[in-house]
């Protein structure tokens, strides 16, 4: 205890210069405190004034910042860490599955077969008829066909059992694929003579040409926007807030809109702009969008207004790895029926967009986020950083890699020599582990995804990330995958690639915000960062590393102020068909799906991991 004691005295002795009467507006103590420093690792207090961190230290130290008004907080043995940071999100589509039927198979919901999806739709519908009515769609979030019995896609025949007169559509948890009924196949225009869009799959009955309701990739996200065309800006603000309020009841403090549209920028600007904000909000708009790079170029930068700002830009260079719509550098090891020997997916951009959008990001000093899950998207862009870096030599731009699911070890030698920070996505080996192993890359391969280890072993930063809404942002569940690699059938994907949990940690805390350039003054519990906190029911370094998808949050603190508190309402939430703040609330949900088309919400090249 000795150096936390001199540690502490050097944090008393900076705060007291930082602020005006030196004294503690709040004190927190009594549970296990993890501060994601390395030079004070733990700590039994942490004093708070102005939204920043006081100081951390031992009790005795930080209560000598005790005044007549400070607020002592026990924390009853439960622990406190930073406030995560979103590596990378979706924030405000997460608003959209808050107030959508939740399709997700166990745990996450009750669709583990097509009757049951059938259910649940009949349920939710019935249970909004007056929303339904209003916007015209019966929309459901988050089926697996990997984890449904029948171990294939609803059609348009089985949605068509929940309605007929009705538009019925429900996206995969992928987000890259959606099945629409008859009606709703009618409403966007798909029949026997549309062709398949650039970029996409409109799927058939066999042995015609008529469609079966399954749409791929960028026919997909035409019907997305066709069937929530209903737009006003107000509605999309509401989901919007949502998607801010189901983050922060899993600890977030920091968020991120992974691909935004210039729309989508523009109305969370105007939400910023209300001071309603909960969280802060990272924005990366999606580069190849029309006059992207000029709104990114002048609009992007390090500091916040009103909880947001632009970051940079992203780029997508492929598909859905479970969704076999990732691009390879060799066939996928056993597909599904419908998919040719020697399919290895397909590119979402070319290459002469890639190599164009990473060299203006590097001539511009704009940080960009590419999304590639395949090998031979990665080679790619390895390549456009390579001829980037080439021009415009090295220099601390902090591009980031956002999922790399099938990685080859050259290629995060090659990433590394880039400098190239990799955000992954351990959370596959849980709800997907085991597709992965059986279809998509085979047992040996499998053990490679998301690889971590490798990471680790070369001493590397990292992040790992939800996705959501391809799941839900459950920071639990991300670290309880980084660490165990347990699959649905109890399966280790990958032992060698598993890491501890204040590696785990790190990667959720200090890590992503120096993947956002904001380590110095978010990520860890540090004097004069700010008092972004989360407090989970038990130290995740003290239990089984077996139940830590069993703690929960308890309270998420942003700058000193609370805006998550767990309660036995909003559990109940959570476990509905419905997720977030918005549940069941018929006008929230009716102003926000009625938001997604006109204000540019959604978009055909909208990719999800």
């Amino acid at each position: 205890m000795k150096t936390v004691k001199s540690l502490a005295v050097v944090c008393i002795l900076f705060s007291v210069s930082a602020f005006a009467n030196g004294e503690a507006e709040i004190i927190y103590n009594g549970g296990s405190i993890l501060t994601m420093n390395d030079a004070q690792p733990r700590a039994e207090a942490v004093a708070v004034a102005g939204g920043k961190v006081l100081a951390v230290g031992s009790d005795q130290e930080v209560m000598k910042l005790k005044g007549k008004d400070t607020q002592v907080i026990d924390l009853q043995d439960q622990a406190m860490i930073p406030g995560f940071v979103d590596a990378h999100g979706h924030v405000l589509m997460i608003g959209l599955q808050a107030m959508s039927a939740n399709m997700l198979p166990a745990p996450d919901g009750e669709v583990n077969d097509i009757p049951a999806l059938q259910g649940v739709l009949k349920t939710w519908a019935e249970k909004n008829e007056e929303i339904v009515k209003e916007v015209n769609l019966i929309l459901g979030f988050g089926y697996d066909d990997a984890q449904l019995k029948e171990l294939q896609h609803p059609t348009a025949n089985d949605l068509d059992q929940v309605s007929s007169e009705i538009p019925v559509y429900v996206v995969h948890q992928s987000g890259h694929i959606g099945v629409g009924n008859s009606r709703a196949l009618e409403v966007v225009g798909f029949n026997s003579d549309s062709e398949n869009p650039a970029g996409g799959v409109i799927r058939r009955k066999e042995g015609s040409n008529e469609p079966n309701g399954v749409l791929e990739e960028t026919s997909h996200f035409m019907a997305m926007v066709k069937l929530l065309s209903a737009v006003d800006a107000k509605g999309a603000q509401s989901m919007f807030k949502a998607g801010m309020d189901l983050i922060a009841s899993y600890g977030y403090t920091t968020a991120q809109e992974g691909r935004a549209t210039l729309g989508q920028a523009k109305l969370m600007r105007s939400t910023a702009d209300t001071g309603e904000m909960k969280v802060d909000v990272v924005v990366y708009p999606d580069v190849l969008t029309n006059d992207a790079k000029a709104f990114i170029k002048n609009n992007h930068g390090r500091e916040y207004k009103n909880r947001l700002r632009i970051g940079g830009a992203k780029l997508t260079i492929d598909g859905s790895p479970q969704g076999f719509t990732a691009w390879r550098d060799r066939p996928y090891y056993n597909p599904t029926p419908n998919f040719r020997s020697d399919y290895v997916g397909y590119p979402a951009a070319t290459s002469d967009q890639v190599f164009d959008a990473i060299e203006w990001a590097y001539a511009n000093n704009v940080q960009i986020l590419t999304h590639s899950n395949g090998e031979a998207a990665s080679d790619l862009l390895i390549a456009a950083i390579k001829d980037a870096t080439e021009k415009h030599g090295m220099a601390d731009r902090r591009p980031v890699l956002i999922h790399g699911q099938f990685l080859r070890e050259d290629q995060v030698d090659s990433f590394m020599a880039l400098d190239v920070f990799p955000s992954l996505f351990p959370m596959h080996t849980f709800y997907w582990g085991d597709w992965h192993r059986d279809r998509t890359v085979g047992p040996e391969n499998a053990d490679n995804i998301s690889p971590t280890g490798w990471l680790v072993k070369r001493g590397m930063k990292f992040s790992t990330h939800h996705d959501a809404p391809v799941a839900f942002p459950d920071s639990m569940r991300v670290l309880d995958a980084t660490v165990t690699r347990r699959s649905r059938s109890g399966d280790i994907i990958g032992p060698d690639q598993r890491v501890d949990v204040m590696t785990a940690l790190k990667a959720m805390t200090i890590w992503p915000a120096y993947q956002h350039f904001e380590e110095s003054s978010k990520g860890s519990i540090e004097a004069g960062k700010l008092a972004d906190f989360v407090i989970l029911s038990t130290d995740p370094t003290a239990v089984d590393s077996e139940t830590l998808d069993q703690i929960k949050v308890v309270e998420t603190i942003k700058e000193g102020a609370s805006i998550y508190v767990a309660n036995e309402a909003a559990d109940t939430a959570k476990d509905e068909n419905v997720s977030g703040s918005c549940a069941m609330s018929e006008k929230c949900f009716a102003n926000a799906t009625a938001s997604l088309g006109s204000v540019g919400l959604v978009h055909v090249h909208d990719h999800h991991n």
